[in-house]
């Protein structure tokens, strides 16, 4: 145990591997499947009442100072969330230069996300004006978010739900349905159902999850779709010491049916017409629990494989190109 408390120490003080994202990265990368970690905010707004904390994520990584990047994983965002009775929370991301402001709201089963969107390049630029709005709230039968953006012609919509489901082996399920339409020729449509259950291990928390996805699109009149069934994903999270976690998870999606209008699907980001078969993405991380602060960051399998040499410096391979998330909860 105290071989593997040094190599977790030297671990968490190496900034190579430093990734953004965190827990739920580390864990299926799909927050609906963890009820209780932050990141469901962004998903189901009405979580903010359970929540209080200072959070910076995309600390140590590589490209964290790349402004201007929306996309970019491994920009600095910072979040706050406080109060009682009463929830407020705000949300400040270094690569988004076109929000004025992010601000988060709840109280009771109820909560709130919105965003106002306003920019202008120079006195000659069109400026890009828009918003953001979710909304949450907690009934009798499952957890429901409803989320709306709004930018320029791009638009996008998304719904979630989650809540008890009794079903074989399964405690629970969700299903989130999102449309978007870029305003310059593209539409996508997703569809998704996860049935999925935690099990108790001891000094571990099993997730298995399965369900089925649909994805849709229309580029400019060039239409394709892919249906998944099953679509699996394994999770553990397990305790080490009482202040260090190791995380991995497998997902595996298996392609029922796929159509594809495109003479080549690569110009398409889609498989071809006709393709099935299966892909597997897999992942690792650790956490550390120093009381109210907790670092989390996903790590490439390499530090499991020959972590003394990543310690050490003997390799300058880098295991990851994101950043560790802070997070101080009161």
């Amino acid at each position: 145990m105290k071989n593997v408390k040094v190599i977790l120490i030297g671990v968490a003080l190496c900034a190579t591997i430093f990734a953004s994202n965190q827990r739920i990265n580390a864990l299926g990368k799909d927050s609906g499947f963890w009820p209780g970690d932050v990141d469901n905010i962004n998903t189901f707004p009405s979580s903010v009442n359970d929540h209080g904390f200072v959070e910076i994520s995309g600390v140590g990584s590589a490209d964290g100072d790349d402004a201007g990047d929306v996309a970019d994983t491994g920009d600095i965002t910072a979040t706050i969330v406080w109060g009682d009775a009463t929830k407020w929370g705000f949300k400040y991301n270094e690569g988004d230069g076109d929000t004025w402001f992010n601000i988060m709201w709840g109280s009771g089963d109820m909560g709130i996300n919105a965003s106002l969107i306003s920019s202008t390049t120079n006195a000659a630029a069109d400026g890009v004006t828009g918003f953001t709005f979710g909304y949450g709230q907690n009934f009798s039968w499952g957890e429901l978010g409803v989320n709306l953006l709004s930018k320029g012609d791009r638009t996008e919509y998304g719904i979630d739900w989650r809540g008890d489901l009794g079903f074989w082996a399964f405690d629970n399920a969700k299903v989130s349905m999102d449309m978007t339409d870029s305003g310059a020729g593209t539409t996508t449509m997703d569809l998704g159902f996860d049935l999925f259950t935690h099990m108790d291990a001891g000094g571990a928390d099993v997730m298995f999850g399965l369900g089925f996805g649909y994805e849709s699109s229309d580029v400019n009149g060039t239409a394709a779709s892919v249906m998944t069934l099953p679509a699996a994903t394994v999770a553990v999270e397990a305790d080490i010491t009482d202040w260090a976690t190791l995380r991995c998870f497998v997902n595996t999606d298996y392609v029922a049916m796929a159509a594809n209008d495109a003479a080549d699907a690569a110009s398409t980001d889609d498989v071809n017409d006709g393709y099935t078969g299966s892909s597997t993405t897999y992942g690792f991380g650790v956490g550390f629990n120093w009381g109210g602060l907790t670092a989390d960051l996903s790590i490439s399998e390499d530090v499991l494989q020959d972590p003394v040499s990543y310690m050490t410096g003997y390799t300058s391979e880098t295991l990851t190109n994101a950043g560790v998330t802070l997070t101080y909860s009161f």
